[in-house]
């Protein structure tokens, strides 16, 4: 008795350790989708729910507002998107997960008043994902972004610019 409640318990935190691997893997594609490099992308459609939520800037956009919005940022021109996840925590359910995470991002862009001139663009948000189970996988459901530092700033003529893409 005492064996199969030990082997009950390896096999469930193998399979949370499971689940919770495949959530990152989910945020990690999802960002990778969402790159500039590869977008517009409609394999973005793979990592997110119909109903998907993203609040940014103080707003609540959902999937096609979003891209509106970085649509009319020019977010095709950009160069350069990179980010970094910290700090991840990761909780899991029979039919959901949560990830709580540190992201930090880099982004190489055209000035808006002068596309001659290349700006570096460093961000470092607070945020967390919703996932919903699908099948095998996760769905990202909803996205709380909060930006707290940014920093832009010109890139010089004799600087050279290598794109770092991630």
């Amino acid at each position: 008795m005492v064996v199969s409640v030990f082997c009950a318990a390896i096999v469930s935190f193998a399979e949370n350790q499971d689940d919770e691997t495949a959530a990152v893997a989910t945020l990690k594609g999802f960002f990778a989708a969402f790159s500039v490099e590869n977008y517009p992308n409609p394999e973005i459609h793979e990592w997110i729910t119909d109903d998907f939520l993203i609040f940014e800037m103080g707003k609540a956009f959902d999937w096609p507002s979003f891209k509106g919005f970085l649509d009319g940022a020019g977010y095709a021109n950009w160069l350069s998107t990179n980010w970094q996840f910290s700090d991840i925590r990761v909780s899991v359910s029979s039919d959901a997960a949560h990830i709580s995470y540190v992201n930090e991002g880099v982004f190489v862009y055209p000035d808006p008043d002068n596309a001659e001139q290349l700006l570096h663009e460093s961000n470092r948000w607070l945020e967390s994902v919703y996932l919903i189970r699908d099948g095998d996988r996760f769905r990202i459901k909803f996205l709380q972004s909060d930006n707290v530092t940014r920093q832009v700033r010109a890139i010089s003529a004799d600087e050279t610019y290598t794109s770092t893409s991630g």
